[in-house]
């Protein structure tokens, strides 16, 4: 399958996307952690937008947070 992360922009610069394949959507996290740990970003399929991820801390733990779209 095809993929492609949009990441939330910093200081009100546009975010970076990059475009990937995975087997999938659960390799986005991979993609995503190596791109930008720090920032929230937006996951596609296709021309399909399927969620919001946050990066989060709960406990001293680093999450990603799955989230529903708008």
């Amino acid at each position: 399958m095809h993929y492609m992360l949009v990441f939330d922009g910093k200081d009100g610069e546009p975010g970076k996307a990059i475009e990937f394949d995975a087997q999938d959507a659960a390799g986005a996290l991979i993609h995503a952690h190596r791109e930008a740990p720090d920032r929230s970003a937006t996951l596609w399929e296709g021309e399909r937008e399927l969620c919001k991820i946050r990066r989060t801390e709960n406990a001293g733990v680093e999450l990603w947070q799955v989230l529903p779209l708008d």
